[in-house]
């Protein structure tokens, strides 16, 4: 005879003080009269835009004005302030009046009818041959003390018309930047890896103060028992657009997310993944993670009338035991016109949507209604064309997740250039707040069993049951109720509150091993539970 299975045996291990979302049902044992709701952010005018006296930015009269967020926000504690490395884009230089904007340093121009030239010249100082046209492709700095009034210092690197009067610090299409804590030379404290259009290759770059970066420079690879030359591209691959890099920190491993066409123009965009246990390699070879299917073909049709839906640009992070995502889904609208040399090819608008996942590779979207989190603007808005791009993740501070992102007023394929404005916005959600479990009337949610961390004490809940209520009862994990810990023994919550610590009758003692949790919810809203120490 075989003995009952042990319900705990297979308990889901709980990190001590880890906020666990419910967003697919890998925890759920039990729900009814629930659905997921996508939260919706709360947005800033935009917190920076591109500046008319700098033409690098700005690009004169009849020309785009954009910036764009490829790259990376963060609050550095080193520097006591905020930072931001973003990127800019002149344009083709057949498109610039003249073709006269000079940057020696970084072989600009190259002219689209000898893509390979530099004022003659057809490859680098250190004979590194240039592979494709220039397309105006800078890296541009910005800090902040508050996070949303930034200043554009002039930091003397680069020559743009003869003057170091700028804020250029490099070329890549998009810049991940981290702070290498675990660096023993300060002189490398700094790391960032992004394409380099002019090589068609993604590059590793060190520098000791996230300003002044080198790429003449060697890499120790401690763990590998190897260094890198950082002249040498850290992956040789054509990469369509952004290279977004995020550190996981419970894997350690770095992955990164990027937009992808591959050999034939005529394909979608596809959203690809690689991974690797360093910045410097050896990097996994590139593979799709997320295409349009024909749901996505279905959404695009009834919500705009568009003929396909792309998936233009990801990024995403670790947060806690899942991966959360912000994809710009393309939904077109038109095909490229023909014989028109301004438009990018097809026209639509970009909305951001949420994705999750659990092993950061294989990612759901977070509802099947494809529900906006990141909306574009209505009416004369900033943003009421695209959200093209966001931060590599987002910064958090306490109570609240800080998103910076690309608005624009224009579609994807306009033509006239004085209407491509970019600039930069933040978008705003409280902690855990990306999905709510509601229930409009009743509703209850059971956990799978979950084994609890050593001293794990009072159980945390981020809910909103503001108009109606939400009771907890614990359980054994074979869901018999534990003794003065049922629903009616709750002490139910009746507000909105990110850190609610559920009280029963009875004081929670410290428990050990594995329970179930069961949420009753009428009228109210779940995001996350934890268990905080005892």
């Amino acid at each position: 005879m075989n003995a009952n299975p042990d319900p705990s045996a297979n308990a889901y291990p709980l990190r001590g003080g880890e906020s666990l979302l419910l967003l697919d049902e890998a925890l759920i044992e039990e729900e009814d009269g629930i659905t997921r709701e996508v939260q919706p952010c709360a947005k800033i005018p935009f917190v920076m835009e591109p500046d008319p006296d700098k033409l690098w930015e700005y690009c004169g009269p009849g020309m785009s004005k954009r910036i764009h967020l490829y790259g990376t926000a963060l609050y550095d504690d080193l520097a006591g302030k905020y930072r931001m490395w973003y990127f800019g884009r002149m344009g083709p230089h057949w498109r610039v009046p003249d073709g006269n904007y000079q940057i020696p340093e970084l072989y600009v121009p190259r002219t689209d009818e000898k893509p390979f030239h530099c004022n003659g010249v057809t490859a680098d100082r250190y004979g590194r041959p240039f592979v494709d046209n220039d397309r105006g492709d800078l890296t541009l700095y910005a800090e902040s003390d508050d996070g949303i009034h930034w200043t554009k210092p002039e930091l003397g690197i680069f020559t743009f018309n003869g003057s170091s009067a700028n804020n250029i610090i490099w070329d890549l299409h998009g810049a991940s930047v981290f702070i290498d804590r675990d660096e023993e030379n300060p002189d490398q404290r700094y790391k960032a890896i992004g394409f380099c259009r002019r090589y068609r290759s993604i590059f590793l770059l060190a520098s000791p103060d996230g300003i002044h970066w080198h790429d003449n420079v060697t890499v120790s690879l401690p763990g590998q028992g190897r260094t890198h030359n950082c002249l040498e591209p850290v992956v040789k691959r054509s990469n369509e657009g952004t290279f977004n890099v995020t550190w996981d920190r419970v894997d350690s491993i770095y992955r990164a997310y990027s937009l992808q066409r591959f050999d034939d123009s005529d394909k979608r965009r596809v959203i690809c993944y690689s991974e690797s246990p360093s910045l410097a390699g050896p990097w996994k070879d590139s593979y799709p993670i997320l295409e349009p299917g024909n749901w996505d073909d279905e959404i695009a049709r009834r919500r705009y009338g568009a003929l396909r839906a792309e998936f233009h640009n990801m990024s995403a992070f670790r947060y806690g035991s899942l991966h959360i995502g912000l994809l710009g889904v393309l939904y077109v609208t038109a095909e490229q016109i023909p014989g028109e040399k301004n438009q990018i090819p097809c026209d639509g608008p970009i909305d951001g949507q949420f994705v999750y996942s659990r092993d950061g590779i294989n990612w759901q979207h977070a509802d099947r209604a494809r529900t906006v989190a990141l909306p574009r603007g209505a009416g004369d808005a900033f943003d009421r064309g695209m959200i093209i791009g966001t931060a590599k993740e987002p910064i958090i501070e306490g109570d609240e997740i800080h998103w910076y992102y690309t608005g624009c007023e224009h579609t994807h394929g306009e033509v006239d250039m004085e209407k491509r404005v970019k600039r930069l916005g933040r978008a705003t959600w409280q902690r855990d707040r990306f999905v709510a479990l509601a229930a409009a009337s009743e509703g209850i949610i059971a956990t799978k069993p979950l084994h609890l961390p050593a001293g794990a004490g009072a159980l945390e809940v981020n809910a909103d049951a503001d108009g109606g209520q939400l009771h907890v009862e614990l359980c054994r994990p074979d869901g018999r109720v534990l003794d003065g810990f049922s629903r009616t023994d709750c002490l139910p919550l009746q507000t909105d509150d990110l850190h609610w610590q559920v009280r029963w009758k009875n004081e929670l003692p410290a428990i050990e091993g594995a329970v179930q949790i069961r949420f009753f919810l009428n009228r109210s809203k779940l995001y996350s539970f934890t268990f905080r120490a005892h």
